[in-house]
Order: structure tokens, then C-alpha cells, then sequence
């Protein structure tokens, strides 16, 4: 979660005018960064992988049985990894995705010449898509079961996550720039096309296992209903 706050982070100064060697107030963190840190994320944050610790670690984390005035009890006595592992994700999403740090990037824009490097709400929100839903592009024919899905659960709660995201964003419930909700809508659509085609091919929808496919149909409704939705209450 700190890492994230580089996207879109600035560098800031207190130099007087006139001191040497002063710096501006205000300074953009530079694009490599920027970029460094979403590969951090898509590896180790988004990614399933680093949460495949054995059964055995799972099956040792316990509860607490501390209590205390103001504390709720705990209402499981086993600890809840996909809740856990979905409360992080979906708190490094708002990071990167609030108004604020989509406010810091256009901006960012406007902060360096034309023909300078710079990381974009555009590129931003694009690679998050790309990233988040890999396997729309990367699962090929196999025999998947139910205990071997094409998607993991992990991976199926955190796009359902930041389908709610997107969809908010290019919905206009948030305050961010009117750019980003317009490209935010454009990432749905093409997502909705190319889970469209991953269905259709019949040789690898035939062989998905019964989450994956249930999940990428409904997810695929749930993203047409957004596009549905937004023409008819800001088109003419």
C-alpha cells in the first residue's frame, strides 16, 4: 500500500526562492518509478502466486479471543484468507484509482513539455484492465475442474472487485476527471468484446471449469449493463 502511493505521487520542497541549489515546490515522481511500482503490484499484490502458501499455514492461523469494550467478536473461528487477501487489494485499488491520484496524473500532464515521458490516466487504467484480466487473454484449451479453474478464486474476487471500480468510474459516480471516466468506459467495452470472443470459441469455453465460465458470463452482463446505462443517461 505505500508503494502504491508513488502512482501518481508528487515530491515536494520547502526551498526559498533564491536558495541554491533549491528545488521547485512541486515535483512529478518520475515515470520509471511510477511504472516500477505497478510491476510490484501486478506482481506481488495482484497476482495469485504469492498468496499459494501450504495448506498446512492456512490451516494454523487461528482467531483471537481478545476482547475488549468497543472490539466485535469475532464472528469465525477460522481466519478468512479470500476476505484478507481482498481487503488489501481492493485498498491498493483505491488507492490508485481515487479522484485524487487521477486528478495528480492529469494534471501530471499538463506539468511537462509534450515530448517528455510521463505516466498517463490513459496508461494507468489501461494496464490495470490488462493486468487485473490477464486470463481473458492468456487461458488456453485444457481440462480445468472446479479444484483446478482456469481463474482462481483470488483472482475471480479481485476482478469482480475492480470491475466495480471501473464501472464506477466510467459511470461518473466519482469526481474524477471527465477523461478517465471516458477511457474507463472504453476498457469495459473492449473487455466486454474479448470476453465475448473467449466465450464464443468454443473449443476453450467447452472445457472451462464451472466457476470460470459462470464468472466471466456474469461478468460479461454485468459490463454490458454499465455500457447500457451510461448511453441512455448521458446520450442524447
Amino acid at each position: 500500500y505505500f508503494a502504491s502511493r508513488y502512482v501518481g505521487g508528487l515530491k515536494t520542497s520547502r526551498s526559498h526562492r533564491g536558495d541554491k541549489d533549491g528545488k521547485v515546490p512541486v515535483a512529478l515522481v518520475d515515470p520509471k518509478t511510477q511504472r516500477e511500482v505497478l510491476g510490484l503490484l501486478e506482481e506481488n499484490v495482484f497476482a495469485d502466486k504469492p498468496y499459494e502458501f501450504p495448506p498446512e499455514l492456512y490451516n494454523a492461523l487461528g482467531w483471537s479471543n481478545w476482547n475488549h469494550w468497543g472490539k466485535e467478536p469475532a464472528s469465525r473461528k477460522d481466519f478468512g484468507v479470500h476476505n484478507t487477501v481482498l481487503m488489501w487489494q481492493e485498498r491498493v485499488i483505491g488507492q490508485l484509482l481515487s479522484s485524487t491520484t487521477l486528478e495528480r496524473l492529469h494534471d501530471g500532464e499538463m506539468r511537462v513539455s509534450a515530448d517528455a515521458d510521463v505516466l498517463t490516466t490513459a496508461e494507468l487504467i489501461e494496464r490495470l484492465t490488462k493486468s487485473i484480466f490477464s486470463e481473458v487473454e492468456t487461458v488456453k484449451e485444457g481440462d480445468y475442474t472446479t479444484r483446478k479453474p482456469a481463474i482462481s478464486s483470488l483472482r475471480r474476487n479481485l476482478q469482480r472487485s475492480y470491475l466495480k471500480s471501473l464501472s464506477r468510474l466510467a459511470m461518473g459516480s466519482t469526481s474524477a476527471p471527465q477523461d478517465c471516466q471516458t477511457i474507463a468506459y472504453d476498457q469495459l467495452s473492449r473487455l466486454n468484446q474479448r470476453m465475448n470472443a473467449l466465450l464464443q470459441n468454443n473449443a476453450i469455453a467447452a472445457k472451462l471449469d464451472p466457476y470460470s465460465r459462470a464468472h466471466l458470463q456474469e461478468s460479461k452482463d454485468r459490463i454490458q449493463k454499465v455500457l447500457d446505462a451510461r448511453l441512455s443517461l448521458n446520450a442524447p
